[in-house]
Order: structure tokens, then sequence, then C-alpha cells
């Protein structure tokens, strides 16, 4: 059995520390630049934070990461820091729901060309490197409601700088 955990990472770019997967005892972007290196899966960010720019995707991420039991999806779970959408460097797991074990059998890279979010995970070429990852449900639930956490706190924490970038542009006119 693997563990999965939520866990604060420096970013590699200068930009703000982030919540991310941490599984077993690895970030799961910095083991994927291990078995692919030069692929620039280092560096991705969990797509369960705030701030994707498209609002379908982030309902596609949140219908999918838990699927019912018995159910199996393809869902998003990392993504390019910089483009924050389905658009760019895009992984994916393929999630089984045992109902007391939640599995991702396989995961790889995002090759579907069409550009409705609910397409996403149609075409992917999976990794032969990354094993298979079974989580008991009950990290992965507590996992699930970290992530919820940190959401909501960047989520005001965007709030306010909003309101204050939009004080200071209504202060200048």
């Amino acid at each position: 059995m693997n563990t999965i955990k939520v866990e604060i990472d420096k970013s590699e770019y200068e930009a703000d520390d982030f919540a991310n997967y941490r599984i077993d005892n690895y970030w799961l972007d910095e083991k994927l630049e291990e078995l692919y290196p030069d692929k620039f899966y280092g560096g991705t960010i969990p797509t369960l934070l705030f701030g994707m720019e498209i609002p379908q995707e982030e309902k596609v991420v949140k219908k999918r990461i838990l699927p019912e039991v018995n159910e199996t999806t393809i869902c998003p779970i990392l993504m390019c820091p910089d483009d924050l959408d389905f658009s760019c460097t895009l992984i994916v797991a393929e999630i089984q729901n045992c109902e007391n074990t939640i599995k991702w059998n396989r995961i790889g890279i995002d090759k579907t060309t069409e550009f409705e979010p609910e397409k996403v995970g149609s075409q992917v070429k999976w990794f032969d490197k990354m094993n298979k990852l079974e989580f008991t449900k009950t990290d992965y639930l507590k996992m699930l409601s970290d992530f919820e956490k940190f959401y909501e706190i960047e989520k005001v924490e965007w709030e306010k700088r909003n309101a204050e970038f939009q004080k200071n542009l209504m202060n200048k006119k």
C-alpha cells in the first residue's frame, strides 16, 4: 500500500510555495522527472489547487478525482504552472475506486487534441516506468480534504489581493 498526503513544496520557479502530492517519500512531479528526464514534468503542480483559468476544467477535475465505488475515471492530476489549464503539459491518472482503496492504475500525459474539457483523457500516452499506486480510502480522503483547505486559503488570499488591486486602480482614475 502506498501513502498519499499533501505537503508544502518549494517552487522551482521562485514562485510561492504550494501544496503538492507527497506519495510515499517523494514528490510526484519530481519522480516523473526522474523517470522521464528532460520532459519537464518536474515543476508541474496539482490540478486541485486554486487558480485554474477555466471553470469547466476545474469541474472536470473535481468530478473525476474520486470516482464512484467500482468506477474508474481518467483525471488530470498535474498541470503546467504557467498556464493553469489543460492546454499545456497535463498529467492524468486512471483512478479506480475499489470501495476501501483508491488505485491509480496508470499515470500518463494527456494527448487529447479536442479543446472541450470533458474530452480530456480520451487520448493518453501512458508512462511505462511508473508503477501502479494504491492508497487507503482514509488517506485518499484526507488528501482531498487537505487540498480543499489549501484551495480555500488561496482563494481568500487571491480575493484580498484582487480587492486591493481594484481599489488601487480606482484611486488612479
